[in-house]
């Protein structure tokens, strides 16, 4: 419910903050570069090595959400983008359940430049800079006979990143058709405890445990213009 708050009542200052501009909403299909993550889990694994469990997910690539407001004649927009993904690791016999799954949430506020490319007409480069929100929750179950055990730790970080894309945009009527692609770099901050901000995340070797939201960035949507 905050989420959805917090979309609306930045979905009305993107409304009143120019009377010329296109409003915007796609859906992404993104890849991750989520190598510490999945080391961090591969460890988790390791440290129950006798009991046979299998990785379900591991941190795989996913549907992600934007939208946001493009201002016409500075060439700029403002968006909010939404990304999860997550590892899981199970196991189950005639004794009993075990899962591990790590649920990874990231909510960015971005602006991004474009520059219009002569040589193909409704092409252009767009350079864009963020921040990310991440959120981490490490959740376990076990239920060995009548002994049920469940534990759930939460972790935060704030993210910071910049990314480059190609968009190709189609006027069809009354709204506008959009695609693009791109990659953006991230630079992850420590995965801190909800409830300790002093202590934070790392691994068995005592390195820290990054989110790795780089990667490769898609997106399928519509604009409507507002005069």
């Amino acid at each position: 419910m905050r989420n959805l708050l917090a979309i609306i009542i930045c979905f009305s200052f993107f409304h009143t903050f120019s009377q010329q501009g296109k409003v915007f909403i796609e859906t992404n299909y993104n890849t991750f570069f989520h190598n510490s993550l999945s080391d961090f889990q591969k460890e988790f694994k390791a440290d129950i090595s006798p009991i046979p469990v299998k990785t379900l997910d591991d941190f795989p690539a996913n549907i992600g959400f934007t939208l946001g407001y493009e201002i016409i004649d500075s060439n700029t927009a403002i968006f909010l983008a939404y990304n999860s993904t997550g590892g899981k690791l199970s196991y189950s016999d005639y004794s009993g359940i075990i899962r591990l799954e790590n649920a990874l949430n990231g909510i960015s506020l971005a602006a991004i430049y474009y520059s219009s490319l002569s040589e193909l007409k409704n092409l252009r480069l767009g350079i864009k800079g963020f921040a990310t929100y991440s959120s981490l929750n490490l959740n376990s179950y076990s239920e060995i006979g009548n002994n049920i055990e469940i534990d759930e730790v939460g972790f935060n970080s704030i993210d910071f990143g910049a990314g480059v894309q190609f968009e190709y945009e189609y006027p069809l009527s009354f709204i506008i058709l959009k695609a693009n692609i791109g990659f953006d770099l991230v630079f992850g901050g420590k995965l801190r405890f909800n409830d300790n901000n002093e202590a934070h995340l790392i691994n068995n070797s005592n390195k820290e445990v990054k989110t790795g939201w780089s990667g490769l960035r898609t997106g399928l949507g519509i604009a409507f213009p507002i005069n």
